[in-house]
């Protein structure tokens, strides 16, 4: 059975800690948790022990990811598919019917009147006393700070989970523009970049989260999809989703789920695209005065408009530096 990890909070060093208050103009903004050098939002200090004690079910699905791998559209496909297709259902918000479990130290400060007329109480409150069973429950946080219960090797029946990954160099460049629209984010993409391959953008270090499932992904309870993967195939995605989750979908069943999913419809659907939280904190205004979307653009190989060839070349050195051996590879 897994030890409880003792979970520690440590300010971060002043040349950081001030970069990331000036970035997300909030004094101490971020904390440094271990296990992990994991960089969150300080606010998780109030909500981390409550994650790691939660009850674990044997069938619940968590659905897990680093930010922006396009883990809200496979949310929406695993939701869909665990719930039999149940299309009137998915009209309700998608950040409540399968929450992220630490979404209370994240949509804090200008979106705290939305979280607290919404999730009444904590986001871990929300999953343990509030969803439906079997729960369908997100988060974007590491291996070594999800609950205990889903690393026990006593017999204990492990709940499936699915990972979704990317890219990271699409994944920064999605990364920064939802930052800079949800939280305000003040500071070049070039600055957001050197603080994710430092490990100091929060959820970092990126690659012990990817490794963290990638090593795993044999596991008879493991998942672990791809976004490009869905964007090449998503038919094919939907059947291996479903073969895991242990539904069967007809080819018509696959055909319009796919159309629901397509990038068009998900951009315009208001239980899945962020406007109604954004309006309700910032005003309708707001969406009016930018051209920043929270689903963006979906596409494979954005990073070629935004990355210098030096940055970029910079980017790949990293990049092979961590996954060398793992057998781990992205487009």
């Amino acid at each position: 059975m897994r030890t409880k990890p003792q979970l520690t909070f440590s300010k971060l060093d002043n040349k950081t800690g001030e970069l990331l208050d000036r970035m997300f103009v909030k004094k101490d903004c971020m904390v440094e948790i271990n296990p992990g050098r994991v960089i969150l939002p300080a606010d998780y200090m109030t909500i981390g022990s409550d994650i790691l004690d939660m009850e674990v079910r044997e069938n619940d699905v968590w659905m897990c990811s680093y930010p922006r791998t396009g883990s809200t559209w496979a949310q929406e496909m695993v939701w869909l598919i665990g719930h039999d297709l149940d299309y009137e259902g998915a009209k309700s918000l998608q950040q409540i019917r399968c929450p992220l479990v630490e979404l209370s130290c994240i949509m804090v400060d200008g979106h705290s009147e939305w979280h607290d007329e919404s999730v009444k109480g904590t986001s871990v409150d929300l999953v343990k006393y509030r969803l439906p069973v079997p729960r369908y429950i997100r988060s974007h946080l590491p291996w070594d700070l999800l609950p205990v219960d889903i690393q026990r090797e006593d017999g204990f029946a492990k709940p499936k989970i699915i990972y979704t990954s990317r890219n990271p160099k699409d994944m920064v460049v999605s990364y920064y523009h939802y930052c800079t629209l949800v939280h305000g984010l003040k500071g070049s993409f070039e600055e957001f970049c050197d603080i994710f391959m430092k490990d100091h953008a929060p959820f970092g270090p990126v690659w012990n989260h990817i490794l963290g499932f990638w090593n795993r992904r044999h596991d008879p309870n493991i998942l672990f999809i791809k976004f490009e993967e869905m964007k090449r195939n998503l038919p094919a995605v939907v059947r291996r989703t479903a073969k895991f989750l242990e539904k069967s979908l007809s080819d018509d069943d696959v055909t319009k789920l796919c159309d629901h999913l397509s990038f068009s419809n998900m951009k315009t659907n208001r239980a899945v695209n962020l406007e109604a939280i954004l309006e309700k904190s910032y005003g309708k205004s707001y969406l009016e005065a930018t051209d920043l979307r929270f689903i963006r653009k979906g596409e494979i190989g954005d990073w070629k408009n935004y990355m210098s060839d030096d940055l970029s070349r910079s980017f790949d050195e990293w990049a092979a530096e961590h996954i060398k051996g793992t057998g781990l590879s992205f487009e």
